[in-house]
């Protein structure tokens, strides 16, 4: 691809800072040594968060001048062409996960599944499987694990159960969500292709949350239990 022009290092450059300030947002702790986050400096700094870091390194694009003194790295024009409609869906996507969350509605799914606890083991994994699948259809896949995992284990105290036997298939179907564009970045890539539409993706991706729950339900009881000792 022959040397790297002026225009691809600034991109670079900036690419690389917007990481480190992501990274160094936040207070990070390693070990007994905490790192002081530089939002922390500012006065409201709870209003800073990762999407202030992204659209204040996208600004410095259109301000950086390019090789062509007239023109600038990032320009209206080209940016007009990402996919926003994509953008948009996804962001929606995480407004209503959080809804969920801030609503008590995920948690209130996840307290259910104690009514369901005399069933045998096999049958309660499934439907936690399926419960936790269709759930991250449009929930944050890692904001519904943090809150049912400690319910589940509870549930499992409760009842003598190995909380691995329930936990680890909700932490494995909170990646198999396969039907919503909003569910995970993959399926939005995807969607963001325009050769799928909804009702396409939404079809075959039925089929692949029912056959991962199964999958996932036969693998936790059975093999599970060897690896593990489940049971």
């Amino acid at each position: 691809m022959g040397k790297m022009k002026y225009e691809e290092k600034i991109v670079l450059l900036v690419f690389v800072l917007l990481a480190l300030f992501w990274i160094t947002r936040s207070n990070l702790a390693i070990g007994s040594f905490t790192i002081v986050g530089w939002s922390s400096f500012f006065p409201a700094s709870k209003f800073i968060n990762d999407g202030t870091v992204a659209i204040f390194m996208a600004l410095l694009l259109f301000l950086i001048p390019s090789g062509n003194k007239n023109e600038k790295i990032l320009d209206w024009a080209t940016s007009s062409r990402l996919p926003w409609h994509i953008l948009l869906l996804f962001g929606g996507g995480f407004a209503l996960a959080t809804g969920f969350k801030e609503s008590g509605l995920a948690l209130w799914f996840g307290n259910q599944l104690s009514a369901f606890t005399a069933l045998p083991p096999i049958v309660v994994i499934l439907m936690i499987s399926l419960l936790v699948t269709f759930l991250t259809e449009v929930t944050s896949n890692t904001a519904t694990t943090e809150m049912i995992l400690p319910i589940l284990a509870g549930i499992a105290i409760q009842n003598n159960l190995n909380p691995l036997l329930l936990m680890i298939p909700a932490t494995l179907s909170a990646s198999m969500a396969f039907m919503l564009p909003v569910a995970t970045p993959p399926n939005a890539i995807i969607f963001g292709s325009s050769r799928i539409s909804v009702a396409q993706m939404a079809k075959t991706g039925l089929f692949i949350n029912l056959l991962a729950a199964v999958i996932i339900t036969l693998a936790t009881y059975y093999w599970g239990n060897i690896v593990f000792h489940l049971r």
